[in-house]
């Protein structure tokens, strides 16, 4: 935790410093239109700036455990739901936006029949079911977190349309039951926005 601290702090000295200078040049006159346009890009760039960590492993192997050890701790209990097998099947990332209050957005399933990437649909707001995070109540935002792993069965054919099973793979036939069907995951994709020390 010390290090993303300390990077922290080295970044909002660099956009200070940043800042400064460019209040520097316009007192004295030595900055043009593109010379500003180029300060507030490196200015826009810093704000912007974000250190990701990807937390990858087959399903069991305790990483929903580690985000709530890392994240969740002073709740005195588990947020994110956790079990044994898949905890959830739907890719979900945990950040910061200072411009949204705390949620859980969930992009539905059915988007993936179209064209458009995951990032396509980040500035689509209609696009998305917002689920909104009570961070005083940690029932609520425990039932509201278990909504992230909710997963339907549906026709292997169907499945096959979103991408999500292969007849051609092996693997495939341990997941398809005898109805014919297949577990998919409800939404395809998750952002939670967390006010948390280390995401800010």
């Amino acid at each position: 935790m010390q290090d993303f601290q300390q990077y922290g702090a080295w970044r909002a000295a660099v956009m200070q410093e940043l800042e400064s200078y460019g209040a520097a040049l316009h007192e004295a006159g030595l900055v043009d239109g593109a010379g500003e346009q180029q300060l507030e890009r490196s200015l826009a760039r810093l704000r912007g700036d974000r250190l990701s960590v990807a937390f990858v492993a087959e399903f069991s192997r305790g990483k929903t455990e580690l985000i709530n050890a890392i994240f969740f701790a002073d709740y005195g209990q588990r947020i994110l739901p956790s079990s044994a097998g898949r905890t959830t099947m739907c890719p979900t990332e945990l950040l910061y936006d200072p411009l949204l209050p705390p949620c859980i957005r969930l992009l539905p399933i059915e988007t993936r029949l179209g064209h458009l990437s995951t990032s396509d649909y980040r500035e689509d707001s209609a696009a998305w079911t917002v689920l909104p995070l009570e961070l005083d109540m940690p029932e609520r935002m425990a039932e509201a977190f278990r909504q992230v792993s909710q997963t339907r069965r549906v026709p292997a054919g169907e499945a096959q349309v979103y991408g999500l099973w292969d007849p051609e793979d092996p693997g495939s036939a341990t997941s398809l039951g005898p109805d014919g069907t297949v577990e998919i995951p409800q939404w395809r994709h998750a952002i939670i926005n967390l006010p948390h020390p280390l995401l800010k």
